[in-house]
């Protein structure tokens, strides 16, 4: 009888594991959805849909968006379903404060902390991010910049850091696209780009704080005007 009973809490386990896995997965194929432009601020996510996409069933999205509505990214509406949020300016205006503090930090740990080669290959990504810049190239431009900032948070070496950062930038996927979309964007928060590698590459920490700092809220700026 033990051995039925544990066997029993086993398949338990085993179909736990398996449901938050799924979720896991929805979780972060909506969260990149959001990301891309796929899905936009105000849209309905369709349950069926994505299950019938995903080939899983409808409870591990209703799972993923009630998760993603904890990381500010989903509203659930009783009887009616989830929404990917739509965000205010003023909250918008917050996060981008925030996230600023946040960013200088990040140009005074990878002045102490960056290797050469991670240089080179921020460098690298400034490189590609003109190219799609000089081709008006928008969704690559926009994936490139995201590799960018997270490479230089990852050469930053602060987990508590990053978490903190992540949970904003998610957020303000809502509304960072939007910011870049008017023309000669890309080429002027690319130009900010060139400037903070400048800093990073003479290691001067209160230069790429700065210039870090100002990026952040130049992209604000380029956000309000294409409001």
């Amino acid at each position: 009888m033990k051995k039925e009973s544990g066997s029993v809490s086993a398949l338990e386990r085993i179909g736990q594991r398996r449901s938050n896995t799924l979720t896991s997965i929805a979780k972060e194929a909506i969260e990149e959805m959001i990301v891309t432009g796929e899905l936009s601020a105000g849209d309905r996510i369709n349950e069926s849909a994505l299950a019938t996409r995903f080939n899983i069933s409808r409870g591990p999205i209703r799972e993923a968006c009630r998760s993603l509505e904890h990381a500010g990214l989903v509203r659930n509406v009783a009887n009616q379903g989830a929404y990917v949020r739509e965000m205010q300016l003023d909250e918008a205006r917050d996060l981008y404060e925030v996230r600023q503090a946040l960013t200088a930090l990040v140009g005074q740990l990878l002045v102490e902390k960056a290797s050469d080669a991670l240089i080179e290959e921020l460098d690298r990504l400034v490189e590609q991010m003109e190219k799609a810049a000089d081709e008006d190239d928008l969704d690559s431009y926009y994936s490139l910049n995201l590799q960018f900032h997270d490479t230089m948070m990852a050469g930053a070496g602060n987990a508590s850091l990053a978490r903190y950062y992540d949970d904003i930038v998610k957020q303000l996927h809502l509304f960072r696209r939007r910011g870049l979309v008017q023309r000669g964007n890309l080429h002027a928060s690319n130009a900010e780009h060139r400037h903070i590698m400048e800093a990073l590459r003479q290691r001067d920490a209160t230069a790429a704080a700065e210039r870090l700092s100002d990026h952040v809220m130049a992209g604000w700026q380029r956000m309000i005007e294409a409001t």
